[in-house]
């Protein structure tokens, strides 16, 4: 997690990439997400770091409502299901509100 998903540097060369990149983004989500789901091995706070690195900073949260509003979409909502599942128990109190700033501003309502 910290050599990759949540290492600034990664996350500025995707944000180099433009659409592909916040793609790739909502990728590793997804694949963390899966990863969690499968073999329930992944600490909760495996995903703080990755709400805290592609949500709660705003200029990557910009860049992915940018170039790729899909890919905003889908990390927000993907974060939702893992806290709904009982797979994530965020340490912050303001992870849901964030996530649903996240789906209004790609135009999704709150599910």
């Amino acid at each position: 997690m910290r050599a990759r998903a949540i290492n600034p540097r990664f996350i500025a060369g995707q944000m180099r990439h433009g659409p592909r990149g916040a793609a790739e983004l909502a990728e590793t989500v997804d694949r963390l997400a899966a990863f969690a789901q499968t073999t329930g091995a992944v600490a909760s706070v495996l995903f703080d770091l990755l709400h805290d690195a592609y949500v709660a900073d705003l200029d990557v949260r910009d860049f992915l409502l940018q170039e790729n509003a899909k890919a905003a979409a889908a990390i927000a909502e993907r974060l939702d299901a893992m806290r709904r599942q009982g797979i994530w128990h965020p340490r912050r109190n303001d992870v849901d509100a964030s996530i649903a700033a996240l789906r209004g501003a790609c135009g999704q309502e709150a599910i």
